[in-house]
Order: structure tokens, then C-alpha cells, then sequence
């Protein structure tokens, strides 16, 4: 059975029921409970995998973005989206008649600066000869003329020259008149009518997904990104969310500062500003190997912390553990779920994790609490183990069973049946029943019999908002 440590429960713990160790005695006061963890769920013992862990999905390695030039014409295409090609496959070709309409007009002005060369030279010798039988008073003309035509002849030999690198450039690319694939992989994309991005800018005529080879693309929020920017470089294990044994080894890279992660598929009614949220980023774990893992399958990353190495009894952080010369302790619940003091007795000590194997003291069906001062025994205690923390079996959107809300069932907000805005039965959306909020009935909203939330405005009566009207939409608020 692999057992191991995990110092980092505490920080999800505390993160996710809002209970540090200093608020002890202030919830013990107000006849609240101290929160104790499953020894099993942080020794490892259960299924539960306490480990900061970052939600990923498998990509490519790389894409590959192949622009048209925009002074040609593409005579065809070879590929649509969705097809698999190997590299060196062609992707589309441009159309050679203007190429090859250009390099027999080119050639023919070459052969015509020639022509003019030889001609000026021929002249050259003929006012040579004249000038030498000339008197001396004709010498000056003679000289001058000559002088000219050899001015002609050096402007002539450089616009030859510069034609003859032209026809290079032309009958090179008319050698490439063909655009290949750089690697295997699938058309992910066709831009064939010159559709821009946000920015204006045009987008790739198409977009090469390379396949073969697979990274792992997570995301990780500006708030904790310096956990991941610290973890660079550093070994990973990527898990699969359907075996907990699966996994694949990976190192970590670095994360996409450059470019937030758009989060289109959340929408929610805030009356905070944008000045007010954070943003997501990507990151991007290289793998040892790809063998076994699926282009979108949705993975887990975790920091290889040693955590899937096997290890002997139980093994529990030092962050939960009172140590001294005079004795070692945990604060634990007993079996009238109150707090005692426990006195445990260490084996070996994991320095690299910083914990230790536990001897005596603690079983795997105990639960334990965070050390604080203020922990005295007889405080009442609540436990949490391997239930609290599991996770569902997310999709892309975690929880949800359609597009959009969790649980939805239905168009717009009609026939929720459940939590959360889920076919509300109970104060604020009560008695909702329809489509959109038409025809709600119910406290908070109550009395309101109009058409939703919809761009009209209509006479609203009820408890809660009182009499008013409501504005064409949920920012402008209601006005009485």
C-alpha cells in the first residue's frame, strides 16, 4: 500500500472551510468546532491523494501556423480541417501562371539591357577611332560623349543585375509553388476567408496540430501562480482522474505570462469591476512519455514530492505534530469527539518531506488537528476525512451536465431541479418555475409576474424590491 505524507493538506483545509490555527479560540467561543483531519487521508492510507493538484489536459507539443503570402494567388487546396497528414504532405499549392508570366517578361527585358550594352560599347569604339583623327579642338567634345555613353552602360549593367536576381527570386518560388506539412499532425484550422483576430490581424491560412508527441496544458490563477513559477523545471507526476494508480512522470515548465487564459465559458453577475478579479495562465508540463495518455484527455498535475513511494506505517507531516525534548503529542479527537492531548512515539524521519513515522500514538481511523496554542482538550471537534475532499467526476466543466450551470436541465434557467440556481425551490429564486425568470413567484423576487429579465421593462410588485419598474438589464439595477 503506498503511504506518504502530505504537508500541504492543511493549506487546502484551511483554504477551503476558512479555519486557520489562530481562529481556534474564537470559534471555540462562539460554540464552534476545531476542524481535525483523517489520519488515513494524510498518511496517504485512502484514496484521497492530498497533494496541491492542478486540473490539465493533454495537447500537442507544438502547432504550427503556415500564412499565405499575400502577393499570391492559391491555386488549391489539398486539406481540410480535420485531416491527418505526414510531413511533407502538400498542404495547398499557389497558382504559376503570373510566376512564369513574370520570368518571361523579365527575361526578355535582360536580353534587351544586353542588347543596349553591346550597342553602347560598339559606339563607344566607333567615337574612339573618330576622336583620334580629330583635331584638337573636337577632343573635348568626343571625350565628353564617350564619358556619357560609359555612364550608360555601368546604369544598364546594374539594372541587368538587379533583374537577374529578381528571375533567381521568381524561379525559386516558383520551385515552391508548393506549401508541405513540417511535421505530422491534423488541420486544426482553415482561414480561407481572410478572417482577422481580435486585434485585426490576420489570422493563419492554416493551422497544423503536430501529434506523436504530447504535452500537458494546466492553468493556474495570478494568486498562486508563484506555487507553479517555483515548481519550474522541477519533476511533476501527471495522474489520470480515472485510475489514482496511473500516472506518468513529467517535468515542469514554465508559465505563459504573455497571454491570460480567456475564460469564455463562465458567466456570472458581479457587481465588482474588472479591477477586481484575477486572471488565469497557462503552463505547460513536459513528459518523459506519452504511452497511454489520449490528445484532450483531462489529467491531474501534482509536484512529485516522493508521495507515490512506498513507505512503512504511518507517516505524518511535521506540520502536525507538537515535538519537543520533554515529549512529542498531537491534538486528536476521542470517541466522544472531543480534544485530547496524545502522546505519540517517532521511528524514522523523512527529511526531504519533513515527516515522521509514527509508531505508537495514532491509527489510521484517528483524526487530528493543525498544532495552535490555543487547542486545549475538551474543545468539541469536527472531522474530515476522504468525503469532504473527494472529487467529483468533472467533465471539462466541473460538475456540470450540459453547457453552462451545474446540473442544468433545460433552456435559459427553465425546469432547475436542485441546488444551486438548479430548479430553485427556496428563498430568493423560490417557486421558480419557467423560462428565463418569467413567471417567477417566490421570496426576494416574489410577486413578480412579468417577462423576466428581459429587455422590456415591466411594473414589478412584491416583497423585497418593492413597487418600481425594472431596467432593460441586470447592471442598471431596479429604480424605484
Amino acid at each position: 500500500m503506498k503511504k506518504f505524507c502530505v504537508a500541504v493538506g492543511t493549506m487546502i483545509l484551511a483554504a477551503g472551510l476558512g479555519i486557520t490555527g489562530c481562529s481556534n479560540q474564537n470559534q471555540a467561543a462562539e460554540g464552534e468546532t476545531v476542524a481535525v483531519q483523517s489520519v488515513a487521508m494524510l498518511a496517504g492510507l485512502d484514496s484521497s491523494g492530498l497533494q496541491n493538484r492542478y486540473a490539465g489536459v493533454v495537447v500537442a507539443q507544438a502547432t504550427y501556423e503556415i500564412n499565405k503570402e499575400e502577393d499570391r494567388t492559391i491555386e488549391e487546396r489539398f486539406v481540410d480541417v480535420g485531416d491527418e497528414v505526414q510531413a511533407g504532405d502538400v498542404l495547398f499549392s499557389y497558382d504559376t501562371d503570373e510566376i512564369q508570366l513574370s520570368i518571361d517578361t523579365g527575361e526578355l527585358e535582360m536580353e534587351k539591357i544586353k542588347n543596349t550594352i553591346s550597342s553602347t560599347k560598339t559606339q563607344i569604339t566607333k567615337l574612339e577611332s573618330e576622336k583620334r583623327k580629330a583635331p584638337s579642338s573636337e577632343q573635348l567634345s568626343y571625350s565628353i560623349e564617350i564619358q556619357s555613353l560609359e555612364a550608360d552602360i555601368k546604369e544598364n549593367e546594374y539594372n541587368l543585375n538587379t533583374k537577374k536576381i529578381e528571375l533567381e527570386r521568381l524561379e525559386k518560388t516558383l520551385e515552391n509553388s508548393e506549401v508541405v506539412a513540417e511535421a505530422d499532425g491534423i488541420v486544426q484550422s482553415v482561414n480561407e476567408n481572410g478572417e482577422t483576430d481580435d486585434y485585426g490581424n490576420p489570422k493563419a491560412f492554416i493551422v497544423l496540430m503536430e501529434t506523436g508527441t504530447y504535452r500537458v496544458k494546466g492553468t493556474v490563477n495570478e494568486t498562486n501562480m508563484g506555487d507553479i513559477g517555483m515548481m519550474e523545471g522541477s519533476p511533476v507526476i501527471i495522474r489520470s482522474r480515472i485510475d489514482n494508480e496511473q500516472t506518468w512522470s513529467a517535468v515542469m515548465g514554465s508559465v505563459d505570462m504573455e497571454n491570460p487564459v480567456s475564460d469564455n465559458n463562465y458567466y456570472y453577475y458581479s457587481d465588482s469591476d474588472e479591477t477586481t478579479q484575477s486572471s488565469k495562465y497557462a503552463f505547460y508540463v513536459d513528459l518523459d512519455s506519452s504511452e497511454g495518455l489520449m490528445m484532450g484527455q483531462h489529467v491531474y498535475i501534482e509536484l512529485d514530492q516522493g508521495q507515490d513511494e512506498e513507505k512503512e506505517g504511518i507517516w505524518i507531516s511535521s506540520y502536525y505534530l507538537n515535538l519537543s525534548e520533554e515529549e512529542n503529542y498531537v491534538w486528536a479527537a476521542n470517541d466522544k469527539d472531543k480534544l485530547e492531548k496524545r502522546s505519540i512515539t517517532l521511528g524514522e524521519y523523512d527529511a526531504d518531506m519533513d515527516c515522521y513515522q509514527i509508531l505508537e500514538g495514532l491509527s489510521e481511523e484517528d483524526y487530528i488537528a493543525i498544532p495552535d496554542e490555543t487547542l486545549q482538550a475538551g474543545m468539541p471537534v469536527t472531522r474530515y476525512d476522504e468525503e469532504y475532499f473527494a472529487e467529483p467526476d468533472y467533465g471539462d466543466m466541473e460538475g456540470y451536465e450540459e453547457e453552462g450551470m451545474e446540473g442544468y436541465e433545460g433552456e435559459d434557467l427553465e425546469g432547475y431541479e436542485g441546488e444551486g440556481l438548479e430548479g430553485y425551490e427556496g428563498e430568493g429564486l423560490e417557486g421558480y418555475e419557467g423560462e428565463g425568470l418569467e413567471g417567477y413567484e417566490g421570496e426576494g423576487l416574489e410577486g413578480y409576474a412579468e417577462d423576466g429579465l428581459t429587455e422590456d421593462t415591466g411594473d414589478f410588485e412584491g416583497e423585497g424590491l418593492g413597487d418600481g419598474e425594472m431596467t432593460d438589464s441586470m447592471d442598471g439595477g431596479w429604480e424605484e
